[in-house]
Parts: C-alpha cells; sequence; structure tokens
C-alpha cells in the first residue's frame, strides 16, 4: 500500500524530495538537491513505479485477507471466536457479523476505559467458558493483530508444511528426483526396485536412510503425474510436454494454419499377393475449419514414393479433375457390400460440398516424406510456407494427431482386420481376420470424409457470432468465408500431373515400356525412336498416379504450357476397366514371369492376375507361394519335354491336381496344351 503526506521524504524520478504542500488532488514537492519546487498530480505520483515512501513498512499489507478461506473449516472457526474477542478489545464492540441481531456495546471495553483494564474484563469473561485465555495471551493476541490481522490469530501448529521431505534428509530427495527423472527412456520397473536402487546409492555416499514406509511415501509424493511406474508411452509423451507455457496458435482463415502428418493405421489389410500388413495413412488438416484436404493410404513401409507432394496435388486438385479418379472409385464400389457403399446422390452431395483449401502455411515434422526435394521445392512454388515442429513434439500438430486418434474411434475400429492401439489391446489371429483390400479401404475413408467428418459438428469449432453451438468443418468454412472470403484457388489437371512420380524413358516402335508394362497411343508416333533432346539425356519424361496406373503422361517439353502432357494408356486398358495400382501391377508381373519360366510376362495373362487380385478371388499367401515353388519341377521349359512328361503344376494349393505318378486324363491334357500355347503367346 502507498501514501503520502505533507513534510514526507519521498524519492520520484529518480530524485529526493519532500512534500511541502498538499493543495486538492496535486502536491507540492521541493528538491533536496536543488531546492526547486514541482507541482504533480498525487495520482500520477502514486502510479509512478519510480515513488517511493519514506517508510514503506508502516502501512498493513493485503496478502493475508484471505488467509482463513485456505486452511482446515475447524481452525478457521477458532480464529473468527479469538478475532471477535480481540477486536472487542481494540474497538470496543466486535465486529460486525452476517447474525441479525442488534450490537450492544459493553461498557466495560468503552473508550474511556483503559486497555490494560479491557484485557482484564475479557479475561474474567471467558474464565467461565470453555476457552479460558489468560492476560499474558490476550497481550500478545492484540499485539499480533494489530501487526498482521487474523492471520495472526491462528494456531500455527495445525498448519503442517505438507512439502515431501521436509524433514528427511536433503540428499534423500535428490535421489528420488534423479531416479523418477531417469525413468522416461527406461522400461517401467516397480517401486521396489526404485527403493533397493535409492538404498544402493545412499550406502555409496554414507546417508541415513528412512524406514521403507518413509521412502514409499516420498515416493508416491515425488512421482506425481509423471507415470514412473505405469506405461512407458504415458511416461515418454508427459516427458516430451513443453516447459513453457502452453499457448494455441489460433487460425481465423481457413489455409491460414495446416498441419501435415503420417502414422500406420490400426488395420490389418490383404496386400495383392496375399500377404496381409498394416497401411501407412498421412492427411491433411486445416486447423481453422477442421477440414480434411486430403487422405492418402500407402502399404507400411513404402519407399521411394513422395507422399507429401503427392498429398498436396490430391489436396489442391478437386475429386473429379484428378485423373483416373472416377474409375478408382468405381473399382473400389464394385467390390464394396451394399450395405457398407453411401448412395451417390448423397456421395455426390459430399463431394460437392467438400471445401477446397488453399494452404498458406503447414506445419510438418522431420520425416523423410516431407523433408524431401521435391516437396519442399514444390510448396515454395505454390507459395505455401512450411514450419518444422519440435523433434519428438507432437503437440505441436495437436489437431492432426487428433484427427488421426478419430480415425481409429470412428472408422477403423468398425472394420475386421482391427489390430488395436497396441499389443495389449490386440486380438488373437488379427491377420486372419483381414478383409479389406488397399483400394477397398481408401474408397471406404474417402466416403466417410465427405459424408461423415465433415458433417459431424466438432466442439472446438465454435464462431463467435454463435459460441453455444458447435459447427462441423463445413459450416465453419461457410462461416469464416462469408467474414473474410479469400479466393478459390486449385491445381489444374496439368498441375496435378507434374506433381506425380516421374521416370525417365524411351519411347520404342512398341510404345513405352514402365515396369515391364507396355503402354502404346497413336499420339506417340511423332517421338517413337526419337530423342527427347535435352542437355543429359536422350529419354522422355514420364509421369504415373501409384495408385492409377491405367495410364502414365509423357511430356513434351518442346511444346507451350497446357498442351504438354500426352495421355499414354496400358495396352489393355479397355479390358481393365477398374483402375490399378502399382503394387498390384508388380505382384501381377512377377506372378506371369513366374508362369511363363522367368521370360518376359505376357499382356494377357499380366491382365488375368489383375483382374483376379481386383477381385479378391483365389489369393494365396506369400508361404503358400513359397512352399509351391519349393516344390515345383526342374526349371525346364514344357515344350521341351515330350507330351507323356508334361504335368500340370498345381496352383493355389488345389490338392486335385494329378501328382506325377498319376496319368492325366484327355481333359487335363487339353487344358495343359492351351496354358503351354499361352505362355508362347
Amino acid at each position: 500500500m502507498k501514501s503520502v503526506r505533507l513534510y514526507d521524504f519521498i524519492l520520484f524520478d529518480a530524485q529526493a524530495w519532500q512534500v511541502v504542500g498538499v493543495d486538492g488532488p496535486r502536491a507540492a514537492l521541493k528538491s533536496q538537491a536543488s531546492g526547486r519546487i514541482r507541482h504533480v498530480a498525487l495520482t500520477e505520483l502514486l502510479a509512478d513505479d519510480s515513488f517511493q515512501p519514506e517508510s514503506p513498512d508502516r502501512l498493513p499489507t493485503l496478502d493475508d485477507v484471505r488467509f482463513l478461506e485456505n486452511v482446515p473449516q475447524q481452525v478457521a472457526e477458532d480464529a473468527r471466536w479469538l478475532q471477535r474477542h480481540i477486536v472487542e478489545i481494540i474497538r470496543g464492540v466486535p465486529p460486525i457479523d452476517d447474525t441479525p441481531q442488534e450490537i450492544i456495546p459493553n461498557p466495560a471495553y468503552a473508550d474511556d476505559v483503559p486497555r490494560h483494564r479491557r484485557i482484564e474484563a475479557k479475561v474474567a469473561e471467558l474464565a467461565s467458558t470453555a476457552r479460558p485465555l489468560k492476560e499474558r495471551q490476550l497481550r500478545q493476541y492484540v499485539k499480533a493483530y494489530e501487526r498482521d490481522g487474523v492471520a495472526a490469530l491462528v494456531d500455527k501448529r495445525k498448519l503442517r508444511d505438507k512439502r515431501p521431505g521436509l524433514r528427511q534428509d536433503p540428499r534423500i530427495m535428490t535421489l528420488l528426483h534423479a531416479y523418477v527423472a531417469d525413468q522416461t527412456e527406461t522400461s517401467t520397473g516397480t517401486r521396489k526396485r526404485a527403493l533397493d536402487h535409492l538404498k544402493y546409492q545412499a550406502r555409496l555416499e554414507g546417508i541415513t536412510v528412512p524406514s521403507d514406509a518413509t521412502l514409499y511415501r516420498l515416493l508416491s509424493q515425488v512421482e506425481g503425474d509423471l507415470h514412473p511406474f505405469g506405461n512407458a508411452t504415458t511416461r515418454r509423451t508427459r516427458a516430451n510436454r513443453p516447459n513453457q507455457p502452453f499457448s494455441r496458435r489460433r487460425a481465423t482463415l481457413p489455409g491460414q494454419l495446416v498441419e501435415i502428418d503420417s502414422t500406420p493405421l490400426d488395420l490389418a489389410i490383404v496386400y495383392p499377393d496375399g500377404s496381409t500388413g498394416r497401411p501407412e495413412l498421412s492427411a491433411m488438416i486445416d486447423v481453422a475449419t477442421g477440414t480434411i484436404c486430403g487422405a492418402i493410404l500407402v502399404p507400411e513401409g513404402t519407399k521411394g514414393v513422395e507422399l507429401g507432394t503427392q498429398l498436396l496435388a490430391r489436396s489442391l486438385t478437386p475429386l473429379p479433375m484428378q485423373p483416373g479418379w472416377d474409375d478408382a472409385l468405381s473399382l473400389a464400389r464394385s467390390t464394396l457390400p451394399v450395405e457398407m457403399m453411401v448412395p451417390d446422390p448423397e456421395l455426390s452431395a459430399g463431394i460437392a460440398a467438400r471445401p477446397l483449401i488453399y494452404p498458406e502455411t503447414i506445419t510438418i515434422d522431420r520425416g523423410k516424406n516431407y523433408m524431401s526435394e521435391v516437396f519442399r521445392n514444390a510448396c515454395e512454388r505454390l507459395e505455401i510456407g512450411l514450419t518444422l515442429a519440435s523433434p519428438g513434439t507432437p503437440t505441436d500438430k495437436p489437431h492432426i494427431e487428433r484427427f488421426m486418434r478419430a480415425v481409429e474411434e470412428q472408422f477403423t475400429q468398425y472394420l475386421n482386420g482391427y489390430t488395436g492401439r497396441d499389443v495389449a489391446n490386440r486380438g488373437r489371429d488379427v491377420e486372419r481376420r483381414a478383409r479389406w483390400a488397399l483400394h477397398e479401404v481408401q474408397s471406404l475413408l474417402d466416403q466417410w470424409l465427405v459424408t461423415v467428418w465433415q458433417n459431424q459438428p466438432k466442439d472446438r469449432l465454435r464462431h463467435p457470432a454463435v459460441p453455444k453451438r458447435a459447427l462441423t468443418p463445413n459450416q465453419m468454412y461457410t462461416a469464416l468465408s462469408g467474414v473474410a472470403p479469400t479466393a478459390t484457388r486449385a491445381l489444374t489437371r496439368d498441375d496435378y500431373i507434374s506433381m506425380l512420380p516421374m521416370k525417365m524413358r524411351t519411347v520404342q516402335h512398341s510404345g513405352i515400356n514402365l515396369d515391364a508394362m507396355s503402354y502404346n497411343s497413336p499420339a506417340l508416333n511423332p517421338y517413337r525412336k526419337q530423342p527427347s533432346g535435352l542437355s543429359n539425356t536422350d529419354k522422355w519424361e514420364v509421369r504415373y498416379d501409384p495408385s492409377r496406373m491405367n495410364v502414365i503422361f509423357l511430356r513434351d517439353h518442346r511444346k507451350p504450357s497446357g498442351e504438354q502432357w500426352i495421355e499414354v494408356p496400358w495396352i489393355l486398358h479397355t479390358d481393365a476397366v477398374p483402375a490399378f495400382s502399382e503394387s498390384v501391377a508388380k505382384v501381377a508381373v512377377r506372378l506371369a514371369k513366374e508362369a511363363s519360366r522367368g521370360q518376359e510376362a505376357p499382356s494377357n495373362l499380366v491382365l488375368d492376375h489383375i483382374m483376379r487380385i481386383q477381385s479378391g478371388l483365389n489369393l494365396s499367401t506369400a508361404t503358400e507361394r513359397k512352399a509351391r515353388r519349393r516344390n515345383s519341377q526342374p526349371n525346364v521349359p514344357e515344350v521341351a519335354l515330350a507330351p507323356e512328361a508334361r504335368t500340370p503344376v498345381p496352383r493355389n494349393g488345389d490338392a486335385s491336381a494329378p501328382t506325377p505318378e498319376e496319368e492325366p486324363d484327355a481333359e487335363d491334357q487339353t487344358k495343359q496344351r492351351k496354358r503351354v500355347r499361352r505362355a508362347e503367346y
């Protein structure tokens, strides 16, 4: 509390002054150094940080006015009872309370009665009660109350300091804190292990160790919420919390702040070769509206794929403008159960209502997918800023992390093959329950995003105009766009192709060979056997979409922008209407080569395997194929064998196929001859 009175000596504005006059709201100050007079307003003087009175402690402080609110109830009642009698001694009447009865002054405590007489009267008054006090005690209470207020009347013996280890050797507490801190990266143990370690360290340092009961009590107080004896993942998460105050980066415009991340999906899927595995989900979310800009599923451990660039391309390109998207969706919907498919009108409405958000800043982690040169160059070209999250700090991307958990809670756990969050929550033989292929899960995820997620109210999405109502991502986008409309920008079809993976290939008379698959088109006629003219190679630039390998794109860099990309379909694209992925194509080519005894894979046989894999029929596991290869005949072309020596090789574990000792009948021989002719073709 600050005060200023006439003739006080004070410090103000780095000088010594004396108050020589007070005229209403203004004071006259005389400088102790020069003797000059300065007039200043009292409010300005008291509010100035440089003002210091002559006696800073002459007025009471207000630190303890709420002291009784933080003590036990009985202790507070005893202090209030004692305060009532002390105030009556000092002022002649007890303090005002909430009792409706009128306070009648006691003549024994009148103003003209000396204080020592009042104290004697109070001693006599309390002598007949259950709480008698001596005269010396009352004198001490009166003096302490005038100095420190009601806090001086509390029995300090009943207010024990509960800080852990206050009465223990400080070195014991140091060892406990050090042990708990060291458990962040250590496997979880028991408290007994902690006590044994503590006792061993204490003996080495010559410290007296208290009883086990005391150590257990101290350990429980020290561990707090650090989980040194709980789940290791929880312990590491708590250790990753920043030391600075928690804050939230607020985004007020669509695209102002976008977060991107990848994580393995808790779902076992069936790969094209019949094996099972977990896909990896990469997604991008707009913080202001909660809109999922894009989401891609790839097999876990996929290398050499620019996930960040593909996700950015799909996020900025409307779905109908992406080459092959309609075909891929049609394929997936043709293989899904009818009860799991969203009706076409509802799906079309959801796709039309999905906001197209152009990001200004993207928060990324230090993963290889997002630190690649291609992704960084693409963001720089599109004038998109990149923000690096701190290492090992998922709290820098809380919104995308929460979305990943929502995918598990609202989507993944309802599918066959759900693996659970960890081993403790995993069922038995989860891989055998796997049913869905990658393209089917991708289709289900796309439909769920546009029909469920975008229309689901989120508690954090609230508009200042209607703060009590949680909005959906689509509604939040509409509300923010109405307040501060932004330009809607999207990538074109050519822009989308430009961000796809690239390979350099020559154009032969038979077309373009990409990963043992032939692509051809009449539009390639001017480029056959022609060098590209590039400075470092004669090959042509070819782009392809790993999830839609029905068609590739050749770039003629000599043509103006907008006319450079030439669409080249697969030679059997008319027979393989559904779009197929790169992983499906590789498995089909490998199986076709195995059937043709290592020679060039026939396109019609590749087509058969692609259709079989896409339909999900007769899929064999990798173990079964390995066993079949081990039990197969020597690698000798069957066309070189005599007809009676040719024996069909069992396929897909067909137990009814004839063995080498059995003579095949005429029908089997006819089928075998047809297979040989197809292999020769």
